[in-house]
């Protein structure tokens, strides 16, 4: 397995995949790595369930190991959170995204370390490529099992950055969905205006695989069940509407072989990104242009600030509706991060989460009628402010991502290439509202492109 969908996902994972052998090559790796990277939440009889797998299955991501983020309700597995709390309080069906790969052919090889209900408090994960530094947020688990190649695949959320965050640092492939375009039931929530589904594979190509299973019918597929029951009653909540079309080949009205409009964000967003890795993105934005891709410099997300406010207001409310109870019973064993979320969101007046509500709505709305006017496919940036900071206690910033996440968008992690002694460090691409598989063909390109560059940078070296 070559860190990740082995040799390529789209060559192993097809139906003459021995799914015994990867998941010994699985068990081989968490055995190695994990006692280091911490990657995946204790399983005493781990080796014993997987060998009662059912290795029959001749769907898509027959022969993918799958790792999943202990957020997801997934059966015969507990679900914690994160937290200490008992599992008995996460109880339910499984998550439907979990049932649905499994029925590709993908084996669960266990659930991966979550910061405490997705949001700011850390997990023990540390980075594959240096455990002195962190891995990212709070899908940081999914992504650093990818990066031991423990699994092939591992599924996790954003609501901020935290997909696109921990794919830069440990050096892997990420995507997180268009908002609202995959069921989030049995799922532990952090803020359902921007929760939303994501997935760490080795490369693009992998992705895109694994993201056809929720976007394309396929004749493996039996039939599914429509939606599923919520995990627990969700806080009613101010959303925007937001219509879901039919996922389109490349976007609508648009050719399957043109090169896509690329747009460059504004000065002062990418100002909140280090200089090494504007260097780096500067970079990268040369060999897209050289590649024969229209790169326009533009003022997207110039009102960053705006949307950082917006945005800290809707999170902060959500959040505390939705564990408010859970934190009346239990706060002495919820970490002292999430009960400051919570008592923040708390504290705030209705009136001002309304408000905010709405600023959502019409900032949505303005972007997808911006991005149709001026022509503009796709948004290329950093995927993070910098390589992964030394220590754990700080996961990063989730600057880079927190506009596109805001407007819910899709948005991918190519990883980029790096020399001896560097950290990772990924490029974003950030597609239209639901055009998801679209973003990830063009991304699929992009990434073969810069696969051909020899160097990420000179002077992109990690601070350690």
């Amino acid at each position: 397995m070559d860190m990740v969908f082995g040799r390529e996902l789209v060559a192993e994972s097809g139906a003459h995949a021995d799914v015994i052998h990867s998941i010994r090559i699985s068990l081989k790796r968490i055995a190695e790595t994990d006692s280091a990277v911490e990657a995946f939440e204790e399983e005493p009889d781990r080796e014993s369930r997987l060998a009662r797998t059912d290795t029959e299955s001749s769907g898509p991501l027959r022969g993918a190991t799958l790792g999943v983020k202990d957020i997801f309700v997934v059966d015969g597995l507990p679900t914690r959170g994160g937290s200490a709390l008992d599992p008995a309080e996460f109880a339910g069906p499984e998550a439907s995204t979990v049932t649905r790969l499994r029925r590709a052919g993908a084996t669960v090889v266990g659930k991966t370390k979550t910061a405490e209900f997705a949001c700011v408090q850390p997990p023990t994960t540390r980075n594959p490529h240096d455990p002195r530094h962190t891995p990212g947020g709070s899908s940081s688990g999914s992504a650093a099992a990818v990066a031991t190649g423990a699994v092939t695949l591992a599924v996790g959320t954003q609501t901020i950055g935290s997909v696109i965050r921990p794919a830069s640092y440990c050096g892997v492939a990420g995507f997180k969905t268009t908002h609202g375009s995959v069921p989030q039931d049995g799922v532990i929530p952090c803020a359902g205006s921007y929760d939303s589904f994501g997935l760490f594979a080795s490369s693009v190509s992998g992705l895109l695989l694994a993201a056809s299973v929720f976007f394309e019918e396929g004749n493996w597929e039996q039939e599914q069940p429509k939606g599923g029951r919520p995990e627990e009653k969700q806080p009613e909540e101010k959303q925007p509407e937001e219509k879901q079309p039919e996922e389109k080949q490349l976007g609508e009205g648009r050719s399957v072989g043109r090169k896509p409009v690329v747009a460059i964000p504004a000065r002062a967003y990418l100002a909140l990104a280090t200089d090494t890795t504007n260097e780096v993105f500067a970079h990268a934005v040369r060999a897209l242009a050289e590649s024969g891709l229209d790169v326009v410099p533009t003022d997207l997300a110039a009102d960053v600030d705006v949307l950082t406010r917006t945005q800290k207001v809707i999170f902060d409310a959500e959040f505390a509706r939705a564990h408010e109870e859970r934190f009346r019973r239990h706060a002495r064993l919820l970490g002292a991060g999430t009960t400051e979320v919570i008592r923040r969101g708390l504290a705030l007046p209705a009136h001002a989460y309304a408000a905010a509500a709405d600023d959502l709505a019409a900032q949505r709305s303005a972007f997808d009628t911006w991005m149709e006017r001026e022509g503009f496919d796709l948004v290329v940036a950093p995927a993070a402010t910098d390589v992964a900071p030394l220590g754990l206690s700080n996961t990063g910033s989730p600057a880079m991502s927190l506009p596109w996440s805001h407007l819910g968008l899709p948005c991918v992690t190519i990883p980029l290439p790096r020399g001896a002694g560097e950290l990772p460090l990924g490029l974003q691409l950030v597609g239209r509202r639901h055009m998801d598989l679209g973003l990830l063909r063009w991304a699929s390109e992009v990434a073969d492109g810069m696969g051909q560059l020899t160097v990420r940078q000179p002077r992109s070296r990690p601070r350690c």
